[in-house]
């Protein structure tokens, strides 16, 4: 390295190292050689529970480590609002970032699982068309309920507990910026997670 940018060396050597992963083979290297996992949201929890898992124990035992040496980081989609009128607004807006990111082949093998392969065969074509505003109507009620966490701002701490429980040893909770400044609300749930 030239060494005008070389910052020498560091005083933590031993720096942990996350994989970002959705599909089984990276599930597997991470419960390999990893420290932890950073799941994308495109993996529904069921998938979550029943393809990653099971693929990071996979990749511990073959390293001789246990699985919960791994980190699991979840992030799951939330439409979540002060009220029931603001969760369909932001049901409505989430179904648009789900049909996005379920347009891509690599995630495709989170609809298979599901049996959805078909949905996402057709909103790979949308995007490919520029369908863009078509592809949320992809994304049924259904399916928004099995990718995300659905409901007003005093539900959420209750749903992450129980939708999250058994799965991720993190949650990254990507807020709404109306929620997000609403610090008082912020620390309580927080709070009320780390009771749990």
């Amino acid at each position: 390295m030239n060494p005008f940018f070389n910052p020498g060396p560091i005083e933590h050597p031993e720096v942990p190292i996350h994989l970002a992963a959705v599909n089984p083979y990276m599930a597997r290297l991470a419960g390999e050689l990893g420290d932890g996992l950073r799941l994308h949201p495109i993996a529904t929890f069921r998938y979550s529970r029943e393809v990653v898992l099971p693929a990071i124990e996979a990749g511990a035992k073959k390293a001789g480590r246990q699985p919960a040496e791994i980190d699991l980081i979840g992030a799951p989609f939330l439409a979540v609002a002060a009220d029931e009128a603001g969760v369909e607004a932001a049901k409505q807006a989430l179904k648009q970032h789900i049909a996005f990111y379920a347009s891509t082949p690599t995630y495709h093998a989170v609809l298979e699982f599901h049996g959805w392969q078909e949905v996402g065969q057709e909103l790979h074509r949308l995007s490919r068309t520029g369908g863009w505003k078509e592809m949320p109507n992809q994304i049924s009620d259904e399916m928004l309920d099995e990718w995300a966490i659905v409901g007003t701002q005093d539900q959420l701490a209750s749903q992450v507990q129980e939708r999250c429980a058994g799965i991720f040893s993190t949650v990254l909770l990507d807020l709404p910026p109306a929620l997000r400044r609403d610090e008082a609300w912020v620390a309580e749930t927080v709070d009320a997670l780390h009771r749990a």
